[in-house]
């Protein structure tokens, strides 16, 4: 059986996935973060490669079964970005050279303009086993899934007949013809405990993660959501969203 974990994980069995979801950046001015529409980002942000250039049939079995989870769902299909596969692809190789899981730990750095970015990585026999066994594992399915997303880059590199992929998400921060890094404070999860009466996009991907409304408000539906989490963790179940709760969240 595979050895599925929502952290990074060195398993000797087939396949082996990992997931990762990294918290929003929190600019000091709000305005910063700004609404798009996806259509003129897909103008404005350059040219849009439904298969990036040097694209293996591995990396494109990726992206096609991803996309199609995400169809088969009602989701819109994620956008190949160039930028996204080259940072994918870095980290299948470094993975493969050292035959070790984990998880990219520049991502954050590594990828520019974000607002939302995750990663999911696994290796297997085949790119077809190695995506059921994401789409298997709920942290794994939920960054595949989640609509938070609107972009994607896969790079995948096969070594001594094992697979090794990385899956990179994101969302921008902001529409731009450029690639600009931002500059900010970057964190995996809120400075403080999320409780009755907090709002903010953390609460949003609490209530994503959960399967809620995403309103973005933290009230007594969510925190008893929250609570039976944590009960299934066999914790004491207070509702709140501390540290501990956020990273076996995420």
């Amino acid at each position: 059986m595979a050895h599925l974990s929502p952290r990074v994980t060195a398993s000797t069995g087939a396949p082996s996935v990992a997931a990762l979801i990294v918290a929003p950046v929190r600019q000091r001015a709000a305005a910063l973060v700004t609404a798009f529409v996806l259509v003129l980002a897909a103008l404005l942000t350059g040219a849009v490669t439904a298969r990036p250039a040097g694209a293996t049939n591995v990396e494109d079995t990726f992206t096609d079964r991803l996309n199609q989870a995400r169809s088969s769902r009602g989701a819109p299909q994620l956008t190949t970005r160039a930028h996204l596969v080259a940072v994918a692809r870095e980290q299948a190789v470094r993975m493969a050279n050292r035959s070790t899981l984990y998880h990219n730990p520049n991502l954050t750095s590594d990828v520019n303009n974000w607002r939302w970015v995750g990663e999911n990585v696994g290796y297997g026999p085949d790119a077809a086993t190695v995506h059921v066994a994401f789409m298997n594992s709920p942290a794994h399915k939920a960054n595949i899934l989640d609509r938070d997303y609107t972009e994607v880059g896969i790079g995948a590199v096969v070594r001594d007949g094992r697979v090794w992929v990385a899956e990179v998400f994101r969302r921008p921060a902001r529409i731009t013809t450029s690639s600009v890094r931002t500059v900010s404070s970057v964190a995996s999860r809120p400075d403080h405990a999320l409780r009755l009466g907090s709002r903010g996009a953390a609460v949003t991907r609490v209530q994503a993660r959960l399967g809620l409304s995403r309103t973005g408000y933290y009230g007594t539906y969510t925190k008893a959501a929250v609570s039976r989490f944590q009960q299934r963790q066999g914790w004491d179940g207070r509702g709140n969203c501390g540290r501990k709760t956020w990273a076996r969240l995420f």
